[in-house]
């Protein structure tokens, strides 16, 4: 699988993503299940912060109490897990979801 901005393997940036020095923020769709919820599980684990969406609100707070548990050796003490990490439901099939992200 390509993407359209630079091209290359996703799963490959993925992984130049966790050995990079320091946290970053990534942004996942389709976090709610599948490989876009066990990037962001592996991320998170790392100390990177995690912006999601996915179509499902339960999924999404699933999603949010798991991360919670998540002890990253990078992470800020004075931070908890789950501050660190943004989601919203939303399906970026639907064009008038995408325009309230502006």
């Amino acid at each position: 699988m390509t993407t359209p901005f630079g091209g290359g393997n996703i799963v490959g940036r993925a992984a130049a993503v966790t050995a990079g020095a320091g946290s970053r923020t990534v942004l996942i769709t389709g976090v709610g299940k599948g490989l876009g919820r066990a990037l962001a599980l592996e991320l998170a684990k790392k100390g990177h912060s995690v912006v999601g969406c996915s179509r499902s609100q339960d999924r999404l707070t699933s999603l949010h109490s798991e991360l919670s548990l998540v002890d990253s050796p990078l992470s800020d003490s004075a931070v908890s897990s789950s501050d660190k990490h943004f989601f919203m439901t939303v399906d970026v099939c639907h064009r008038d979801h995408l325009k309230g992200l502006r």
